[in-house]
């Protein structure tokens, strides 16, 4: 199971940096193009938008199974171990939930747009963009439920 994990994490986080390459790429050349030769590549703008909003839903993934969000932990800080945790468990919880929701509304959304053409670019989909929101969502709620048992392990060590 372990080397499952670590493989998809290498996937996701390759995946990641690719996307971001691809963005820097494309940006960089756009703006290469519009103000030494004149001539802007009018789709790079759009298609680096979209690749970014990638790059945050696979990033926030990322940094759930690592702890790396942003947290006040002012109030699990003033508690004891084992209220921490809990209160940690609870809040993670209610972020599944919500996070469920997102998904559940943004496979509606997905379903809705996939016929519609993006705005410079007639090749890509609109719902291939909007698909980062459920697969994000459902990329963060597997990683949120593979950290409970480190958060459990951690109460344990206290």
């Amino acid at each position: 199971m372990y080397k499952l994990f670590k493989l998809y994490d290498f996937i996701l986080e390759s995946v990641t940096a690719i996307f971001f390459a691809i963005m820097v790429v494309l940006l960089f050349g756009q703006v290469i193009s519009r103000y030494f030769f004149n001539f802007p590549i009018m789709w790079a703008e759009e298609v680096g938008r979209y690749l970014f909003v990638w790059i945050v839903y696979l990033g926030a993934a990322q940094a759930f199974f690592k702890r790396r969000h942003l947290a006040v932990d002012f109030l699990t800080e003033k508690l004891s171990p084992p209220y921490s945790t809990y209160l940690n468990l609870i809040l993670y919880s209610i972020i599944m939930v919500f996070l469920f929701f997102v998904f559940l509304y943004g496979l509606r959304y997905v379903g809705l747009s996939l016929s519609k053409p993006a705005y410079s670019v007639k090749l890509i989909s609109l719902g291939w963009v909007y698909a980062s929101v459920p697969i994000g969502c459902l990329f963060m709620i597997f990683n949120i439920i593979r950290t409970i048992p480190t958060i459990l392990h951690n109460e344990e060590r206290m």
